[in-house]
């Protein structure tokens, strides 16, 4: 049987008869044939790998958009946050890829890995995956961001408005912030309440308020105005516009007015490292605070909070200043630590200074509890010498100084003038209720009228012990009018006894 000529091998000759270029390429001329040239065994060969690489190119770009990501279920909320984000236009790998073919390559092996773990059914139920600082600071991103400056950033605040904090990245980046080398996410979260590379406040709080002192002797990393000034303009309060200039003109300090705006210790428990770690040698590093946070902040991406309880920061983050919605009441005031001995610690000057828990008379908050001035702005004179305070602890009293220091002469001598004023309404209410009480214990009245006479003369020693014991200069205002009212009880029980005769509902 003769064999076709055209399909049969060439020859030697037609060997080197054929352009170079054509043996390389794989293809061979056809005489006669419509289709000139055909493929080779080496041609065949080269098609398939060119047809192969251009299909695993095309697979490896998919890949690596964000629509691939979501493809894994546990992969929904991070596409979610990222797609509400302000990166939603960057896709997953600019990011999570660092710059270079080389890193591409690195990512995409550790990318197919976790795939492989989602086939397999081996996966976890929270990806883990890095940003670096490579990766953010690249040309046609970020590149001259820490050449910027200080930066404006207007952050919403719960009560409603907006604060002004000024940042500066090149300090927290390029130097170490107390001992640690911090980068781009460890204030940038990479998701945090179904939000993608935001900052995280609490990271903030937690650098600048931990291990400081809080309250009567603030102390704040960099100072409160480092980050943020004073309002320039007045505010509306219910007792009229504060202009927050005047006040710093004098030098008062923040935490005059704002000393229970940092609430928690930001401590790590023990007990948080098991979460993540199950080797004993691993815990036994607890109290290394260098390594640990070289290794979860400077070298790994590990959330701040997921170690440190949270430090909350605000203009009022104590109970001394409760909502409409969540008041406190008379058994609530004692802090947690003095409140395992001692109950309803200072109750009674906090419930005359929010101008609550007196009888016949309607709230009357105190001016300066309405303009948010707590405790520690009037309790400023030490009562004990330094070697007595060692041993029984310290006692901050109440001095016309500290008026003077936030208002200068303003209130000159105001102090001494209420204190006489209660004093007076406090006799006054104090010698009428003990003539009613005299009164009616001694008719021994009966039934009815026995009843309306102890009633009205308990709200007078209610009214009475409150603004004696809660000390009325609190809030003269309200102390004068419960003094005034239990001056009326004891009136009204006064009329309650008939002038002659045996006693009205007594028995005879």
């Amino acid at each position: 049987m003769s064999r076709d000529s055209s399909d049969s091998t060439p020859t030697t000759g037609e060997k080197a008869r054929r352009p170079l270029w054509l043996r390389l390429l794989g293809v061979r001329r056809r005489k006669g044939r419509f289709l000139r040239f055909r493929l080779t065994r080496w041609g065949w060969f080269l098609a398939v790998l060119v047809v192969a690489g251009v299909g695993m190119a095309g697979f490896a770009e998919y890949t690596m958009q964000p629509e691939f990501c979501r493809s894994c279920h546990i992969m929904e909320p991070y596409f979610t946050a990222w797609h509400q984000s302000t990166h939603r236009n960057v896709s997953c790998a600019d990011c999570h890829f660092e710059p270079g073919l080389k890193n591409t390559l690195k990512g995409k092996w550790q990318a197919s890995s976790q795939a492989v773990k989602y086939l397999t059914d081996t996966y976890g139920s929270k990806p883990h995956a890095e940003v670096q600082d490579a990766s953010c600071l690249r040309e046609g991103c970020h590149a001259r961001r820490l050449l910027e400056g200080k930066v404006k950033w207007e952050v919403p605040r719960q009560e409603g408005g907006k604060v002004t904090i000024r940042f500066d990245h090149t300090p927290h980046l390029k130097e170490l912030r107390r001992g640690k080398q911090l980068r781009c996410v460890s204030c940038h979260s990479q998701i945090v309440q179904g939000q993608h590379i935001v900052v995280t406040l609490d990271t903030c709080f937690l650098c600048h308020f931990k291990g400081l002192s809080h309250g009567r002797h603030e102390e704040t990393l960099g100072g409160c105005r480092a980050c943020h000034d004073a309002p320039k303009e007045k505010i509306r309060l219910s007792t009229g516009l504060f202009d927050h200039q005047s006040y710093l003109d004098r030098k008062v300090g923040c935490e005059n007015c704002h000393s229970d705006s940092v609430a928690g210790d930001g401590a790590v428990p023990r007990q948080v490292c098991w979460v993540c770690h199950n080797q004993p040698k691993q815990i036994a590093r607890y109290g290394e605070t260098a390594f640990i946070h070289a290794n979860h902040v400077t070298n790994h991406k590990v959330e701040c909070s997921n170690c440190h309880v949270q430090i909350e920061h605000k203009l009022t983050t104590g109970p001394g200043f409760p909502s409409e919605k969540t008041p406190t009441d008379h058994t609530s005031a004692a802090s947690d630590t003095c409140g395992q001995c001692h109950e309803q610690t200072h109750a009674g000057p906090a419930e005359l200074y929010r101008g609550v828990g007196g009888r016949g008379v309607p709230d009357m908050p105190s001016p300066m509890y309405r303009t948010q001035v707590d405790c520690l702005a009037c309790h400023k004179s030490r009562q004990r010498g330094d070697l007595a305070a060692e041993v029984l602890g310290q006692t901050f009293t109440a001095a016309q100084a500290s008026c003077d220091y936030c208002h200068g002469n303003k209130y000159a001598g105001r102090l001494d003038e209420w204190k006489k004023v209660v004093t007076q309404h406090l006799a006054d209410a104090e010698a009428a209720y003990a003539r009613s009480q005299a009164a009616v214990q001694k008719l021994q009245l009966a039934g009815e009228d026995d009843l309306k006479a102890r009633r009205l003369l308990d709200d007078a020693r209610h009214n009475i012990a409150l603004v004696k014991l809660g000390h009325g200069v609190h809030n003269v205002n309200y102390a004068t009018a419960l003094l005034n009212f239990a001056v009326e009880c004891c009136q009204q029980a006064a009329g309650v006894l008939p002038s002659e005769g045996t006693p009205k509902g007594a028995t005879p």
